[in-house]
């Protein structure tokens, strides 16, 4: 069974490429990483602003810096943390935008939409991803906050099970549905991702901006089961 393992920060790379090595043994040897002009360009251009490179994107740029070997090539929120396109932009950026994205204790992507809780746990999000691509069945859904929000808004919208108007009412939500199933919460999970895994599968919920729901496995007979559970998703959580 794959792990991802927790650990000190100063451990981040050796634990991601270990984590990823368990299931894409050829990974590591397509990671090229900043050169050190590169990060010295990069600290010179924060220094005028009084910042320093945040230690866990420090570690990542020594490691992958250049290229990451497909690890972010997942999801439509994704960050742009490779040396060369940062430097890019940082260039043109005033100080008031460093306060934002990257550099930020909580992630944002360019837009200023949420992310991840931090750095460390954005890259094991995306090595679950990586994993999750390479188990053979698949399924994917997503879902509003309600289906009859706008209907029963006035009459009873407070009632409904799944109304969560935020990203915490949300994920409360998943977190004592979680409980009721036994699902055990992945370290690097955080406020609008609960993610798990198991020798047989693995399984993530996004509350960022109503429900989805993506399951893979290896087990034709457990994607069977579970694809018909999660097209009814959020209501297959209610069962």
């Amino acid at each position: 069974m794959v792990e991802f393992q927790e650990g000190t920060l100063d451990t981040l790379m050796e634990r991601l490429c270990s984590s990823i090595s368990d299931f894409d043994p050829e990974w590591a040897t397509r990671c090229v990483p900043a050169t050190e002009e590169q990060i010295q360009q990069l600290q010179d251009i924060l220094a005028k602003y009084r910042y320093t490179i945040p230690a866990a994107y420090l570690y990542y740029l020594k490691r992958m810096g250049q290229d990451d070997g497909g690890l972010q090539e997942t999801g439509c929120c994704d960050l742009e943390v490779d040396i060369g396109t940062v430097l890019e932009l940082l260039s043109d950026r005033e100080a008031s935008d460093l306060e934002e994205g990257l550099f930020n204790p909580m992630v944002t992507n360019l837009e200023g939409v949420y992310v991840a809780e931090s750095f460390e746990k954005y890259l094991f999000r995306k090595a679950f991803h990586m994993y999750m691509r390479g188990l053979t069945y698949r399924e994917f859904t997503s879902s509003p906050v309600c289906r009859h929000h706008e209907k029963n808004r006035i009459e009873n919208c407070r009632t409904c099970a799944y109304c969560g108007d935020t990203v915490e009412e949300r994920m409360d939500f998943i977190h004592r549905m979680a409980e009721a199933y036994g699902l055990k919460k992945a370290w690097f999970s955080d406020r609008a991702h609960f993610i798990c895994y198991h020798a047989n599968y693995a399984f993530e919920i996004d509350v960022c901006q109503g429900y989805s729901a993506s399951f893979s496995c290896n087990d034709e007979e457990l994607w069977k089961q579970v694809r018909y559970r999660i097209g009814l998703f959020p209501d297959f959580l209610r069962a």
